[in-house]
């Protein structure tokens, strides 16, 4: 296989500018894995951008978010990246849900996803707890978009109880299991959209198969 991966990764911290975040550094140890392997990758650090409320593909004539929805379109493999406010996901990644409304309308009037064999990777921060419920979430969430969701996808890092966050930056970069997870995460996620990207053709001629009502000449392979 020839073609490059491409990785988009939505990074929903609240710091505006070019101001240093948890998340988006956590962020940057991913994607080292994924340049080691030539795997192109496009972020968008969502709170440095005009991403209206609304439900449409674009909500006006300075909204930004098609140019998201487009760059979604072409990748293999998508990064949600949200610190943990309050327990949940930031209110950026939470517009991004809202906004990927007319990805799951076009779903239902198609009966194929734009995003369907694309697979999610979660990058979570906190200060406490809350990664299981963010993770419950935006899986729960985006494998009804159509994504894929590979085995030991995540990787967070949270801090202890109480006390002031200063400190949390330090701690983090120490942590062997944080830096575990971000080496099995990237594998997963490059393998399994390797293996989607290789099977492309034969995958596609199955489904046309199965939304036509008819088996296909030969056994379909398992992958």
């Amino acid at each position: 296989m020839n073609e490059k991966l491409k990785a988009v990764v939505l990074l929903g911290t609240l710091k505006a500018g070019e101001e240093l975040s948890n998340t988006d550094e956590l962020v940057d140890d991913l994607l080292k894995y994924f340049t080691e392997y030539g795997v192109e990758v496009e972020k968008f650090r969502l709170a440095n951008m005009n991403i209206p409320v609304g439900l449409g593909e674009q909500m006006s004539d300075d909204d930004e978010w098609p140019k998201i929805a487009n760059a979604l379109r072409k990748a293999d493999i998508v990064i949600f990246a949200t610190p943990i406010w309050w327990g949940g996901q930031s209110s950026l990644i939470q517009r991004v849900m809202e906004r990927m409304t007319h990805f799951d309308e076009s779903y239902i009037m198609t009966g194929k996803s734009d995003l369907y064999h694309k697979v999610a990777g979660l990058v979570i921060t906190g200060h406490e707890d809350g990664v299981q419920h963010i993770v419950g979430n935006l899986y729960n969430f985006l494998q009804w978009l159509g994504f894929v969701i590979p085995p030991e996808s995540v990787a967070y890092w949270v801090g202890e109880v109480g006390g002031g966050m200063n400190e949390d930056a330090v701690k983090r970069r120490k942590n062997q299991a944080t830096k575990a997870m971000l080496d099995v995460m990237a594998r997963n996620l490059m393998n399994y959209a390797m293996l989607f990207k290789a099977h492309k053709e034969e995958i596609n001629e199955f489904e046309e198969n199965m939304s036509q009502g008819s088996a296909p000449e030969e056994e379909p392979k398992c992958y």
